[in-house]
């Protein structure tokens, strides 16, 4: 039997956003905040 070698491991990226960021790609009804008041 052949000696299969696994592909080398490669750590996945990690993405981190501020709560401006995620505010301004999701909006206000994805994250409970209106204007910045703090949850809905």
């Amino acid at each position: 039997m052949e000696d299969r070698k696994l592909p080398e491991y490669e750590a996945p990226e990690v993405v981190t956003y501020t709560d401006e960021e995620i505010f301004e790609k999701l909006g206000p009804a994805h994250t409970g905040y209106v204007k910045g008041d703090g949850l809905l």
